[in-house]
């Protein structure tokens, strides 16, 4: 039949629920692996600019210019690093509202089956 629709049956959405909920429980690890990058990655870049800043020469702007040119490479990992950390915590975001979602999903079904 042309166009028809297959609709998800109870057992399907309890298979997507059971994937939703394992992902989530590794999101925790991955959350504190990815956190302690971002910051570890966050102090090299402040070190690099810190130490550069203290061996330029020239004037102050001058100092400080030398410097953020210097830690440019270290300070870019560490924007790599957090927007890492902040994806991680926006997919499990999305995850918990799948989860919801699914759910109400599974209830609602079978109340239509009952």
């Amino acid at each position: 039949m042309i166009g028809r629709l297959l609709l998800p049956t109870p057992d399907d959405v309890l298979t997507q629920i059971r994937g939703t909920r394992a992902e989530l429980l590794r999101g925790p690890d991955a959350i504190e692996k990815l956190e302690l990058a971002a910051e570890r990655a966050e102090f090299a870049a402040q070190l690099r600019f810190d130490t550069a800043l203290m061996t330029a020469e020239g004037s102050v702007p001058e100092k400080q210019a030398q410097a953020r040119m210097a830690s440019a490479e270290s300070r870019d990992e560490a924007f790599i690093a957090r927007a890492a950390y902040n994806r991680a915590r926006a997919k499990i975001r999305a995850l918990e509202g799948s989860l919801v979602s699914l759910q109400a999903e599974l209830k609602f079904m079978n109340l239509e089956g009952a």
